[in-house]
């Protein structure tokens, strides 16, 4: 049996060489940079999606007490920034229209007459204390969401996780 040359076995063997760290790079390289992109959005998930769905509940249940009491162009405008937060797509449009929600039902809140809304145990009292807290466990969750965007943002755009991350930049540049 004849010896290969060394010319002949070096080509193949440059080959899989190529081929095994193009596929380690951009194969575990791109995962970890996935991952990292996914980091902001499981703490949306865990931390805040909860508590914006609860805060709605509580802001429907205040305005539908509130029509028998308030200036319906009042209700309505609150019930317009309801259906506004609740159609947002992302992390960023949900915050966005939340703030302008906490605003419009803190209006019909204070316009309702004090005997429904002072009243301790009555359904507008729970619901705005409903409404208060998870707006306020929010306030907390908002920081820590926006530090890991912030952070995953700045190490994913980046050399060379930019190339790695692919679409993962353009899904984290949608929820900041």
């Amino acid at each position: 049996m004849e010896k290969k040359r060394l010319s002949e076995r070096f080509l193949p063997a440059v080959f899989v060489l190529v081929v095994a760290v193009a596929a380690g790079f951009f194969g575990i390289g791109g995962m970890k940079a996935r991952r990292l992109a996914a980091y902001p959005q499981k703490i949306y998930q865990q931390e805040m999606s909860a508590d914006f769905t609860a805060r709605e509940a509580a802001a429907e249940t205040l305005l539908t007490l509130a029509e028998a009491f308030v200036d319906a162009d009042l209700v309505d405008d609150a019930k317009q920034a309801l259906q506004e937060s609740r159609l947002a797509s992302n992390p960023v449009q949900r915050y966005r229209a939340g703030t302008v929600l906490k605003m419009k039902v803190e209006l019909v809140y204070q316009a309702m007459p004090d005997t429904q809304r002072d009243q301790k145990g009555s359904a507008a009292q729970m619901a705005w204390s409903e409404f208060t807290s998870r707006s306020a466990i929010l306030s907390h969750s908002v920081p820590l969401y926006n530090q890991a965007a912030a952070r995953a943002n700045e190490k994913l755009t980046s050399f060379p996780a930019s190339w790695l991350a692919g679409g993962a930049i353009e899904k984290l540049e949608e929820m900041a």
